[in-house]
């Protein structure tokens, strides 16, 4: 190989391993989810850091997370960040479980976007994300994204032991659509009256 060849072979290796170190390995390992309002369990673990990580196995680096209760439809989240990408505003929705005390913060794209709720040590609300969303002793929030690419990390706090949390996504109803399902609505009630009224009149 000429002198020439060699330099040229050498380059283009460099520019090959220059271009591997330039994505970023929290990207290369990042979790895709879904916006459907599909619930999924993060676990934690404060001896091993502060944020809040995927469930083993599917994340290979995460935490042992309790399986949910019985009848609960959850998905174990991968590594960390969890990503996703909506052409309408969504709703992030995010819950501690099983013991009270732990309360979160939501990064997007490493940006805080709120925290949830400082709350007292104390109950278990088991693992399910709807009882722990509905009993209000729990640390739990709703943020509204705008449309977009997304990519989400949670820092925890108070967490003494492992532990478990829930977050889902969902997608906000535009204006027209809700106006559509208000008049739909109002359709059924005034053909329920009418009804009655004709049964009252025969």
């Amino acid at each position: 190989m000429s002198a020439k060849n060699k330099i040229c072979l050498w380059a283009f290796r460099c520019v090959i391993l220059a271009c591997s170190f330039a994505i970023p390995l929290s990207e290369a390992a990042a979790s895709p989810i879904t916006i459907d309002g599909q619930w999924y369990q993060f676990g934690f673990d404060p001896n091993h850091s502060p944020m809040a990580a995927g469930c083993l196995p599917t994340d290979p680096t995460g935490v042992p997370c309790r399986p949910p209760d019985p009848g609960v439809n959850s998905l174990f989240l991968g590594t960390p960040p969890w990503t996703f990408s909506s052409a309408v505003t969504v709703q992030f929705t995010i819950t501690d479980a099983f013991l009270l005390g732990d309360y979160f913060d939501v990064y997007d794209f490493g940006t805080l976007i709120g925290s949830t709720p400082i709350v007292a040590l104390g109950a278990n609300c088991g693992l399910n994300p709807d009882v722990c969303l509905a009993d209000p002793r729990f640390s739990h929030a709703v943020f509204t994204l705008a449309p977009g690419a997304h990519s989400i990390t949670i820092g925890v706090h108070e967490a003494q032991i492992l532990g478990e949390g829930f977050f889902r996504v969902t997608a906000v109803p535009e204006p027209s659509t809700l106006l559509l399902l208000g008049s739909s609505v109002a359709g059924l009630l005034v053909r329920r009256r009418a009804r009655k009224s004709k049964r009252r009149g025969s």
